[in-house]
């Protein structure tokens, strides 16, 4: 019976945790995922590949409180050193408790060549259940943007080369509108093995310098009639070299949100 009772208390967990996405950033949460060209210390969460094009050492945090549930809240960060050469990066993530707990820490190596920044990353994910065995697995990942104009940036991100039904592979491409320096107008599709593609549009607009509003969509499925849809939003500030960003979504257990901070060292 305690078997029984610790497998339905978890399996909300197992359904939040192990879905093979580990993106984070208040950014990406307000417009819902859209993140594959963010050239921010996120894109070591979200596409190695654009963390080439980043110019200035990051040091980031991001909290989720999802739900108002405590068991399922997310903690997340890292560090990242630019060098000319190559950008690296060092990433954490915690999902849960006590009780059941998925943890996720990466190592992520990129860089820019010219119009095309690509990288690559090894993620050890670990996932602890109370009274279970505690298991670990190495997951692999590649990325890269390329810049099609000076207003058009391509995007794409695999994570886990070797699928399982725990941490399945995970894959996303996309396009980035960038008509105005204001302006940002993202899509991308994102496909899970043995799952249904998700379908994601997010904007950003700079109300005034360092003042940004967003939001976005997110659908899963085809089929509008039977497909799940989940709308976004948010805001950025960034005062000089600090970027804080605030996202809020809300899903069947109820509401999401997300707190992130990022502190950028001046160009070398």
């Amino acid at each position: 019976m305690r078997w029984i009772l610790l497998f339905l208390l978890l399996t909300p967990c197992l359904l939040s945790a192990q879905d093979g996405n580990y993106a984070l950033g208040a950014r990406n949460g307000a417009m819902a995922g859209t993140s594959l060209t963010f050239t921010d210390g996120w894109a070591a969460f979200n596409n190695p590949g654009a963390l080439g094009g980043l110019e200035a050492s990051t040091a980031m945090i991001t909290y989720q409180n999802r739900y108002n549930i405590e068991g399922f809240h997310v903690l997340g960060g890292g560090l990242v050193y630019h060098h000319s050469l190559v950008n690296t990066a060092i990433k954490y993530y915690k999902f849960g408790d006590d009780l059941f707990n998925q943890q996720v820490i990466g190592l992520v190596l990129a860089n820019r060549i010219q119009m095309v920044s690509l990288g690559a990353g090894i993620n050890i994910i670990q996932t602890h259940a109370e009274g279970l065995s505690t298991r670990r697995v190495a997951a692999l990942e590649m990325g890269g943007t390329a810049e099609i104009t000076r207003q058009i940036i391509f995007g794409a991100h695999i994570f886990n080369f070797k699928h399982g039904t725990m941490h399945p592979t995970t894959m996303k491409a996309g396009l980035s509108f960038r008509p105005k320096d204001f302006l940002m107008i993202n899509t991308e599709v994102e496909k899970q093995l043995d799952s249904r593609e998700k379908f994601k549009a997010g904007l950003e607009y700079a109300i005034i310098k360092n003042v940004l509003i967003r939001t976005g969509l997110n659908v899963q499925g085809n089929d509008l009639s039977n497909s799940q849809v989940r709308a976004t939003f948010g805001f950025g500030f960034q005062p000089k070299n600090f970027l804080f960003d605030y996202a809020f979504s809300n899903e069947n257990l109820g509401a999401i949100h997300e707190i992130s901070l990022a502190y950028q060292l001046k160009k070398p």
